[in-house]
């Protein structure tokens, strides 16, 4: 079998924010991260609302990097993915970080909604374990190296 989490040499380092309501799925994302050895800082919030608030860098997270890359969950409480895509595709300051909707659902009424709201793309979330891994190895494999990201906000006060 494959080694599927040796390091991409040519790979950086990314700031990833996971938005995800399920603890157990959000642990397992920041750990397979970690664990691929292609990020240091991986932040996990669970709704809508929180999303928001860290990409807007209020209060507690004042002082997080805004990131790289953002994996969302379609399904969260308080506001939805499709209403936190739609804020972030609609923000001056935020609009050039791409999102993955990573979501359990094949259903092309979301799918299409995603794209609508310009998703970065959209991925079926694996069920198994070691596919789960393939998908995060890839993920860097694709984002960490073969893509070039635009530059990070730099005034947390220019993002509306």
């Amino acid at each position: 079998m494959p080694d599927l989490m040796s390091n991409s040499a040519s790979a950086r380092k990314l700031d990833i924010l996971v938005i995800e309501n399920d603890p157990a799925a959000a642990y397992l994302t920041k750990e397979a991260f970690r664990e691929a050895g292609l990020t240091e800082f991986v932040y996990s919030v669970p709704d809508g609302d929180e999303a928001l608030a860290y990409l807007r860098r209020k209060e507690r997270f004042a002082d997080r990097p805004h990131p790289d890359l953002i994996l969302l969950d379609l399904h969260l409480p308080k506001k939805s993915g499709f209403e936190v895509l739609e804020e972030l595709k609609t923000s001056a300051g935020l609009k050039t970080i791409p999102v993955l909707v990573v979501s359990g659902s094949n259903d092309p009424r979301e799918v299409r909604k995603a794209y609508e709201l310009h998703a970065s793309c959209y991925i079926r979330k694996p069920d198994d374990l070691y596919e789960f891994l393939q998908f995060i190895k890839i993920c860097f494999d694709f984002w960490g190296s073969v893509v070039t990201l635009p530059d990070k906000p730099e005034l947390a006060g220019s993002i509306r």
